[in-house]
């Protein structure tokens, strides 16, 4: 049986790696794809190639069903996870935004990394499976924020990786800032 990729947080992927991934056996792209009418018209036929679920991260709901299928698509040889970390926490006219968005927006991040590698752990068999968290984002930072979860994100990568590579399993980390 072939192995399935996932694709996850596609609407922070650039549509270049959201091109090369459809040309895999089995994937599978999960995402926020509901707000972003631009990305579903670029990608096109790639649309209706690849298997879709649009369901938000950092929801329980959502969580349950990425974790679910997750174990219903086994076996899973790879996951990506896309997480924009950059933010709009300044306002206009120099204002910040209110705590309880940029709150949000960090919970995103960290439940969003926390989920996605203990799942993709639990259905990885032990010697296989790689897992790539692709930080989005601009390289210069937009604010403390963003560059505290990029910070938080690249370390937590670091110190699960050695872990990972016990099993036999690859966890790493990559950094894009594609304007795409």
């Amino acid at each position: 049986m072939t192995a399935s990729g996932f694709w996850i947080g596609v609407e922070a992927m650039p549509v270049s790696v959201l091109r090369a991934a459809a040309q895999h056996e089995r994937p599978v792209f999960r995402g926020r794809l509901s707000l972003d009418e631009g990305l579903r018209a670029e990608l096109g036929d790639l649309y209706e190639r690849a298997e879709w679920h649009d369901v938000a991260l950092d929801t329980a709901i959502g969580q349950g069903y990425l974790m679910d299928l997750l174990r219903q698509r086994l076996p899973v040889a790879s996951v990506i996870l896309a997480l924009d970390v950059s933010t709009d926490v300044v306002l206009r006219d120099g204002l910040v935004a209110p705590v309880d968005q940029a709150l949000a927006h960090a919970r995103r991040i960290t439940e969003g990394l926390l989920i996605v590698t203990r799942a993709a752990e639990t259905v990885m068999p032990p010697g296989s499976g790689a897992l790539t968290v692709m930080l989005c984002g601009r390289r210069q930072a937009s604010s403390s924020l963003a560059e505290g979860l990029a910070a938080f994100v690249a370390h937590f990568v670091s110190a699960e990786a050695a872990r990972w590579s016990e099993g036999g399993r690859l966890l790493r980390i990559e950094r894009t800032d594609s304007a795409e």
